[in-house]
């Protein structure tokens, strides 16, 4: 017995050993904000950057785990300390490297450090409606892409419905959960201006409808998917510690 366990330890430890390293940016200031007023968008992103401006600390850790605000629980302050951070990787690296790079630089430059646990909470179930999907199948390989449309329309190209539960979490700030059976890659075109309010006679648009109530509506209308509130349990991301300051770049 005393051989295996030994045998277990060794192999765990070959293990750990063989794990990759957390991706890193080559170059990366991260500063207090002096002003949250920005020209252009608070996130940039190009195939080997990464510029945040403005956005508080608890944004940044919602950007870099791909979360609601509603999954991620930190003291208060969080909101509080606005953050300039310009970084560059040594090569073209994708949207979700970029992530991963940004959760190690908060973990170095602020020392935020998490865990995740399950909680349960209000949340989403994204199933079929009975007449069935009003979507096909992606008629050839790709990546999934979100692109603009004229009129304000959404076009998304080779997409999971898992992959879209992902993306619907964050539009909706609530756990979504993909029960819709679909396995394949879709492409389908969302478009919000129906629900938008219709202007008065004197002009006025009136109370605009709530923009949760909106998607919800659309995703059944002009997708054929269903969206259920209910109690679901599901990860949530604990901040542990983070510093207000960052350390020298």
């Amino acid at each position: 017995m005393k051989t295996l366990i030994l045998t277990l330890l060794a192999l765990s430890s070959v293990i750990c050993l063989a794990q990759p390293p957390a991706p890193v940016f080559e170059v990366a200031s991260v500063r207090l904000a002096v002003s949250t007023i920005s020209l252009g968008p608070p996130i940039q992103r190009t195939s080997n950057s990464l510029a945040i401006h403005g956005l508080s600390l608890r944004d940044c850790i919602q950007t870099a785990w791909q979360l609601p605000d509603s999954q991620v629980a930190g003291p208060g302050w969080l909101s509080d300390v606005r953050l300039e951070i310009a970084a560059k990787a040594s090569g073209e690296v994708d949207e979700k490297k970029l992530n991963l790079m940004l959760r190690t630089l908060l973990a170095d430059r602020l020392g935020v450090r998490t865990h995740v646990e399950k909680r349960e909470t209000s949340a989403y179930v994204l199933t079929v409606t009975k007449s069935g999907p009003k979507f096909s199948e992606s008629a050839s390989d790709g990546p999934s892409a979100l692109k603009n449309a004229p009129g304000g329309k959404k076009n998304f190209e080779h997409f999971g419905m898992a992959e879209f539960a992902v993306l619907l979490t964050r539009m909706l700030d609530k756990p979504v959960t993909d029960a819709t059976g679909l396995k394949g890659h879709y492409d389908f075109q969302l478009d919000l201006a129906p629900y938008a309010p219709v202007p008065n006679a004197d002009g006025s648009r009136g109370t605009p409808p709530d923009p949760v109530t909106m998607m919800i509506t659309a995703l059944q209308d002009e997708l054929g998917l269903k969206v259920e509130a209910r109690k679901e349990t599901v990860d949530f991301l604990v901040v542990d510690h983070a510093e207000k300051t960052p350390t020298d770049n």
